[in-house]
C-alpha cells in the first residue's frame, strides 16, 4: 500500500507561550517505525484506538448535545458573512463541560470545518489583518467569507467559564474507556448534531456534505488525533500541534494526553498522521513553526539526539515524497489567499523547501522589478519546467487541503504576537508576549 498523503509545513512565524506543567514520562515511547501496511490494518487500528478510548460503549455516533441555544450573542467580534451564532454544550464528567459554538454562514457552501482552540479560553482575538494575536477570529472571518459553517471548539477546562486547565487532574476520573475522549467527545458529539440537522428541513440548517478540521496548539494536537480515528474528517490542518515523540525532549514533551504510553504503544504519532490522511479525498496538511518558543519549534529541538538538523529531522517522518513538487503548487496558492501580502515570504519558502528552483525564482521576482509580487504569476513562469506541475484547472480554496511533503516557510508576519486585549494566559498556553 502507498503510504497516505500527509504534510509538514515549516514556518517561521514566532510564537511564545509558557512552558506546559505536566508529569514527565520518564521515558518517551520510540515512535519512529509506521506500523500501518495496508487499508485493513488501517481499519484495524482505527477499531483498537476507538475501544481505548470509549470502551464497551464504542464511538458515540448516537449522542447529541444536552444543551443547544439557537441564535445567541456571537462570542467573536466583527464577523461579517454570519447568519447567526448557535452554543452547544455537553455534559462529560462531573464539573467537566463541553463548549462549542456554530458559526452558520449566510451562504453556505455546503462544508463545516471545526476550528479547535488550545490552550486558550476564547476564540475573540484580534480581528485586524496584522499578525496579531492567536489568528481564530481572521480564520473563523476567511471561512465565513468562503461560505464554510464554523464549529469553534474548546478543550477541557480552557473555555469561557471554565479557565482552569488541569488536565492532568482529568486522567485520574474513572470512566469507560480512557478519560482521553474527554478531548475529543465535543468534536464528536456536535458533529453528530450538524449532520443529524443537516438532514432535515427546517430552520434554515446548512446542508453540510463535507467535514474539515483545524486546531491551534493544543487543538492542533486535537486535530491529529479526532481525524484519525474519524474519517468523516476530509481535510485535516493541525497548527504547532505535535511531533512524533521521539524527536521531542524538554519543553516539547508536553501535556500528558500528548505522550500518554497506554494510547501512543498503540498507535504512534506516524501511524495516526497515517490515520488522519487515509482514504479516498482524504488529506492532512502539519503546520510547525520554527521560532515556536513553546513545543515544537527550532529552539525545543534536541540535534545531538536525532542526529540531523531541525528541517530535515521533519522532513525525516514526511509519509509521501512522490507528490512533493507538483502540490507546493497548491499550498503555495493556498497559502496566498489568505495571506496575499506575503507573497515574499512565500516564494522564499519554495526556494528552501525545493533548492533546485532558488534561481527561477529568483529570475521571475526580478523580472517584477520592484513592483508588488503576487504568487501565482511567479509560480506560472516557472512552470514551463515542469517542477511544479502542470497548473490547477480549478480555483482553489483554503480548505481543499494541499498534499505535499517538506518544510514550508508560510506568512512569518512580525517577530512580535501581541494579544490585543492583554491579560495573562493558563499554564501549557500561548501567551505571545514576547518576540
Amino acid at each position: 500500500m502507498k503510504p497516505a498523503a500527509s504534510l509538514i509545513i515549516c514556518g517561521s512565524a514566532a510564537l511564545a507561550c509558557l512552558s506546559p506543567v505536566s508529569a514527565l514520562p520518564a521515558e518517551l515511547l520510540n515512535d519512529s517505525s509506521i506500523s500501518l501496511h495496508s487499508s485493513r490494518e488501517i481499519l484495524q487500528k482505527r477499531r483498537e484506538l476507538v475501544k481505548y478510548l470509549w470502551g464497551a460503549d464504542g464511538f458515540p455516533q448516537n449522542r447529541f448535545p444536552d444543551t443547544v441555544l439557537t441564535n445567541v450573542a456571537s462570542p467573536v467580534k466583527y464577523l461579517q458573512q454570519l447568519a447567526r451564532v448557535d452554543e452547544l454544550r455537553i455534559d462529560m464528567a462531573p464539573g467537566l463541560q463541553g463548549l462549542a459554538y456554530h458559526f452558520i454562514p449566510q451562504r453556505p457552501n455546503s462544508g463545516l470545518v471545526v476550528v479547535h482552540h488550545g490552550h486558550a479560553c476564547t476564540l475573540d482575538d484580534d480581528p485586524s489583518p496584522q499578525d496579531v494575536g492567536y489568528g481564530l477570529q481572521r480564520t473563523i472571518q476567511a471561512l465565513l467569507a468562503e461560505g464554510y459553517g464554523v464549529l469553534g471548539v474548546f478543550m477541557p477546562h480552557m473555555r469561557p467559564g471554565d479557565c482552569t486547565g488541569g488536565h492532568e487532574a482529568m486522567f485520574q476520573l474513572k470512566t469507560q474507556g480512557s478519560p482521553m475522549k474527554y478531548f475529543l467527545e465535543p468534536t464528536a458529539v456536535c458533529l453528530n448534531y450538524v449532520k443529524s440537522r443537516s438532514r432535515s428541513r427546517s430552520d434554515r440548517f446548512p446542508r453540510y456534505r463535507d467535514f474539515h478540521m483545524t486546531g491551534l496548539s493544543g487543538g492542533g494536537w486535537t486535530t491529529t488525533i479526532y481525524a484519525a480515528i474519524d474519517p468523516a474528517i476530509r481535510s485535516s490542518f493541525p497548527v504547532a500541534g505535535t511531533i512524533p515523540l521521539y524527536l521531542r525532549s524538554g519543553g516539547s514533551v508536553g501535556d500528558r494526553e500528548q505522550f500518554e504510553l497506554s494510547f501512543y504503544r498503540l498507535a504512534g504519532y506516524p501511524d495516526l498522521y497515517i490515520l488522519g490522511a487515509h482514504g479516498r479525498g482524504r488529506k492532512q496538511v502539519q503546520i510547525l513553526v520554527r521560532r515556536d518558543d513553546c513545543c515544537f519549534g527550532e529552539r525545543q529541538h534536541d540535534r545531538k539526539a536525532s542526529g540531523l538538523p531541525y528541517a530535515d529531522a521533519l522532513r525525516e517522518y514526511h509519509l509521501d515524497p512522490d507528490v512533493v513538487p507538483a502540490a507546493y503548487r497548491e499550498v503555495a496558492l493556498a497559502v496566498a489567499q489568505v495571506a496575499p501580502k506575503a507573497a515574499k515570504e512565500i516564494l522564499a519558502g519554495l526556494s528552501e523547501a525545493l533548492p533546485a528552483l532558488k534561481e527561477p525564482i529568483a529570475e521571475a521576482v526580478a523580472f517584477y522589478k520592484g513592483q508588488p509580487l503576487a504568487v501565482a504569476p511567479v509560480i506560472d513562469r516557472i512552470a514551463p519546467s515542469g517542477a511544479l506541475g502542470a497548473p490547477p484547472r480549478v480555483a482553489l480554496t483554503p480548505m481543499r487541503g494541499p498534499t505535499i511533503g517538506g518544510p514550508y516557510v508560510p506568512y512569518s508576519g512580525t517577530a512580535t504576537n501581541v494579544p490585543p486585549n492583554g491579560g495573562t494566559v493558563p499554564l501549557g498556553g500561548r501567551d505571545y508576549a514576547e518576540p
